[in-house]
């Protein structure tokens, strides 16, 4: 194989092109991927509407005469949703109740309920949810003490790849529900599955008699605008569709932060017999992340009108109040990704006992980044510096995949017994290009005001080379849920999975590096628990469970430096829930533990180090209580204590907490309808997020924030709902997150950057949801 391959001039700013002579091996096949843009997207919308519409002309309403007082019908927060069959926390479908282990579901009338754009909007009101928005991790979570790549994201039950390397901040429009279940779980769902699982749901077909159609279209400040259309029904009696599209945007409360997202997706059911189906679907995304990196931190002299209460130094550093909404990115910033999955499901029941699934899915995504990501003050010119954080990035993914499993009901030793057996396989062929300043001539436009900042262009593009990375992942598993008496159930389930990465790394001149890394691994994660009921509509539940992942977890960024074995991640965990307690109460609990062994943290945007481990111990708790038919009441709570533990090598941060991971948070929520003939709801929400950690020295401290947000809805005619929403209601000043790459990174011979990021101002908001 010739290593001395060229490279040559390959990058175009309208989008980053490869022009290069990388070994065949590591060639993607170009596909054809279809492109949308706002016109089509109108005429497809259109198309579908007047299908339906054409669809219903002969449709013959009967006269109806109502009497008496009309009867508004207000969303119930439910039963924290413990009723509800989950794939993301079961392979058989068990409900939470059933499932000796924490799972959550926020289903589509609390979405709407929320007013969620995003997938973030929504998870944040689960217990000891935090969420970062960088846009070089977008939707980073923080959850049981874990943060990023240490949380696996589903997107309808799929792994797509490490979460802050492929996560987006998906609209919620075009969701179902949402799914997590916390804790280890490399058992249901991989590699990297150590803090637990986020499965996003899509809208699907389903079987139904009748057309079922929504619009929705909210405004508020910052110019910000959502606009959702879905549409579902019947096309024979053997043939169904669903359709959605959503679009969400803004101006931003920074400077030329104009984020924008489209997601479009549809699918058909076939059912060709009684015991067999096909899902044919598509889910198509085209965004730009918000064009906001983080805000700076100052000498004290220098920021004399400092903002209060948000973060404290060990340095004294602080962030200047008249630099809130400025913008210190290059004026042709890019932060944008086109992707699209396509998949097919098929569903046979050969006997009445038995269920045969197999899906056929392909991604195909594209991201760019093209930006001044980082900036630090220079307190030798006065002036912000980004030289040394220009930066760009490419991504190009192709993967394709196929899972297959088969469930059975039967009975084993006289007692009811669930068990599923499948396969899995993945092919992920992955190219990253990236670049930044080599050349050490300090190029006009760099340095910019603090208080001032003309953003000027990127500048000259100074590539550093281009890494194609090529895994293939099969794994095997097995679960089992057995009624041993009529009050004690036991589910265990394990996954074998052998993963196989080639990654090589080609500089500039396309000449082979040494950092190229090959290797096989191969793991065992399980979980074994159990579920004893108290009453029929209480229980308490025990669990262990353990998995292993790659020590970086981002198995896409692994070098040669790098090569260390497998993780290993084990939690305890006990917990009771409780349904319908008086048909008003609903409540959860847990106690956890994890340790993780043999951990590789990132310090910086290249460097890693192996710090021994990581554990996080603690609890969770929700409760859902309806006193009166009028007031609805909703809290949570939840404590983690996490730690790096020191190794042999390296001891420095043991002890130390690891960043974003706050001690307590917690959420209530009270909505009141205070009037019988008038369809009024109020609703409140009160949300406190704890002191967090900024950096794995732990020498700053990102301060504690409350916030209120406000709403009221009022429903007319039972088909459109009226919200009048404000968030942050208290104006609270506050710092959403801290990414290690980003903060207090100041060698000058070293990628720099010292800046975190800000939460949203008081907000406001008018949304309208109309059902027909």
């Amino acid at each position: 194989m010739d290593a001395s391959l060229s490279i040559g001039n390959f990058y175009s700013k309208d989008h980053i092109k490869i022009i290069q002579a990388i070994p065949p091996k590591f060639k993607f096949i170009t596909c054809y991927k279809p492109v949308f843009t706002k016109h089509v997207i109108i005429l497809l919308t259109c198309l579908v509407f007047c299908q339906i519409s054409f669809a219903e002309d002969n449709v013959e309403l009967e006269d109806m005469t109502v009497e008496g007082s009309e009867i508004f019908e207000f969303d119930q927060p439910g039963e924290l949703n413990l009723s509800t069959p989950s794939d993301t926390g079961s392979r058989l479908g068990l409900t939470p109740f059933e499932t000796p282990a924490s799972v959550e579901i926020i289903d589509r009338t609390n979405l709407e309920r929320i007013g969620a754009q995003s997938i973030g909007d929504a998870l944040i009101t689960l217990p000891g949810v935090t969420v970062g928005n960088s846009p070089a991790a977008p939707s980073s979570f923080s959850m049981r003490g874990f943060t990023r790549s240490q949380i696996t994201i589903l997107r309808d039950g799929l792994w797509l790849g490490p979460a802050n390397m492929v996560l987006r901040p998906q609209n919620a429009c075009n969701l179902e529900r949402l799914e997590l279940i916390r804790g280890p779980a490399s058992g249901l769902h991989g590699q990297g599955t150590v803090a637990g699982a986020i499965n996003s749901v899509t809208k699907k077909a389903r079987e139904t008699d009748i057309y079922n159609h929504t619009a929705q279209l909210s405004y508020g400040r910052w110019d910000t605008y959502q606009l959702c259309g879905g549409s579902e029904g019947p096309v024979s009696d053997s043939l169904w569709y669903q359709f959605d599209i959503s679009q969400n945007g803004a101006d931003g409360f920074v400077d030329d932060m104009d984020p924008e997202s489209t997601n479009i997706n549809g699918s058909l059911l076939w059912k060709l017999k009684d015991n067999l189906s096909v899902t044919f679907s598509a889910d198509y995304l085209d965004d730009e992340l918000a064009n906001y990196w983080g805000t700076p931190l100052v000498p004290a002299n220098v920021g004399t009108d400092p903002i209060s209460g948000i973060i404290d130094t060990d340095a004294g550093t602080v962030i200047d109040d008249r630099t809130r909404d400025e913008n210190y990115n290059v004026s042709d910033y890019e932060a944008e990704s086109d992707q699209l999955l396509l998949r097919t499901d098929m569903e046979w029941a050969p006997r009445s006992n038995v269920r045969v699934k197999n899906t056929l899915y392909y991604f195909d995504a594209e991201r760019d980044w093209f930006n001044a990501e980082g900036f630090f003050f220079d307190e030798g010119t006065g002036l912000i510096e980004r030289r040394n954080g220009i930066f760009f990035v490419q991504h190009e993914q192709r993967t394709w995949g196929t899972k297959l499993d088969i469930t059975t009901a039967h009975q084993l030793f006289g007692r009811n017994n669930q068990f599923v057996v499948g396969l899995d396989y993945q092919d992920i062929d992955f190219r990253r290009t990236r670049g930044f300043r080599i050349d050490p001539t300090i190029i006009p436009g760099d340095s910019v005001d603090l208080f001032d900042p003309v953003q000027g262009v990127y500048g000259p593009v100074e590539p550093r080379g281009i890494s194609p990375t090529d895994i293939d992942t099969w794994g095997v598993f097995f679960e089992n849920a057995l009624q041993v008496t009529d009050r004690l159930s036991l589910v265990a389930g394990a996954r074998y999975e052998d993963l196989q990465l080639r990654r090589k790394n080609f500089n500039a001149a396309g000449v082979e590096e040494d950092s190229g890394f090959g290797r096989d691994f191969d793991s065992v994660g399980w979980r074994v628990g159990g579920v004893f009921s108290l009453t029929p509509n209480v229980n308490v539940y025990a669990q262990y469970s353990d998995a292993q992942d790659p020590a970086n977890s981002n198995i896409f960024l692994v070098n040669a430096g790098e090569d260390f074995d497998l993780t290993d991640a084990e939690q305890w965990e006990v917990g009771l829930k409780a349904r319908n307690i008086d048909n008003s109460l609903n409540f959860t609990i847990a106690y956890f533990d994890i340790e993780r062994d043999d951990v590789s943290e990132t310090f910086s945007r290249d460097s890693t180090t192996n710090v021994g481990g990581r554990d996080s111990k603690g609890f969770e708790a929700a409760l859902n209580y309806a006193p009166v038919s009028y007031l609805d009441v909703a809290a949570n709570v939840a404590y983690v204590d996490a730690e790096f533990k020191g190794s042999a090598n390296f001891d420095e941060f043991a002890g130390n907490t690891p960043p974003n991971v706050p001690d307590w948070t917690a959420n209530l929520w009270v909505n009141i309808r205070p009037f019988q003939s008038i369809p009024l709801e109020f609703g409140a929400w009160y949300r406190y997020v704890d002191d967090r950690e900024a950096s794995n020295a732990n020498d700053a401290t990102l301060k504690d924030y409350s916030l209120l947000d406000l709403s009221a809805t009022y429903k007319y005619r039972n088909n459109l709902d009226i919200t009048a929403r404000v968030r942050n209601a208290t104006d609270e000043d506050y710092v959403e997150w801290a990414d290690v790459f980003y903060f207090q990174q100041t060698d000058p011979t070293f990628p720099t950057a010292n800046q975190v990021l800000l939460g949203e101002p008081r907000s406001y908001e008018l949304n309208l949801v109309y059902r027909y």
